[in-house]
């Protein structure tokens, strides 16, 4: 009985393991493609129109390029280490390989505001995640609003 009930658990504990890799997958090819970045505010102030207008992220599975030049005048490249869509709202980690704290875990929370359109707020590395969509006056949180690009 007991070893029926120890098979039961770890039968349970993988299929919940699976699904949850399943929802990643999910997610992430909603991200999939490349998108443009419509407004944009860092501690409490917004974004400058022509940076607004240069910023551009591209999604690849778990890999990311961020193009925008408010974070750095190269393209930042990041690993996506865990995304979780079943959270209220949703969180999303990343580690970025190059740019500003590369090789640090940075943590956000994002929204989908439409099928073409999303939200995020991101903490500086190593501070604590983001509880709500605005940044404040020396936060360091960063928001963008990207809206996918038009295929040409």
């Amino acid at each position: 009985m007991r070893l029926a009930s120890t098979l039961t658990l770890f039968v349970a504990g993988m299929t919940i393991a699976a699904d949850a890799k399943d929802d990643e997958a999910k997610e992430l090819k909603r991200f999939a493609g490349t998108w443009t970045l419509v407004s944009g505010e860092k501690d409490g102030q917004k974004l400058a129109d022509e940076h607004v207008k240069k910023s551009k992220i591209t999604w690849k599975g778990k890999e990311v390029i961020v193009e925008s030049p408010h974070q750095s005048k190269e393209p930042i490249k990041a690993t996506m280490t865990r995304v979780d869509a079943s959270k209220k709202p949703a969180e999303m980690d990343w580690e970025r390989a190059t740019g500003p704290d590369s090789g640090k875990k940075m943590v956000a929370i994002y929204e989908w505001l439409g099928d073409d359109s999303y939200r995020i707020i991101f903490a500086p590395a190593g501070k604590d995640r983001p509880k709500e969509f605005t940044t404040k006056e020396g936060s360091g949180h960063i928001m963008h609003v990207w809206k996918r690009a038009k295929e040409q």
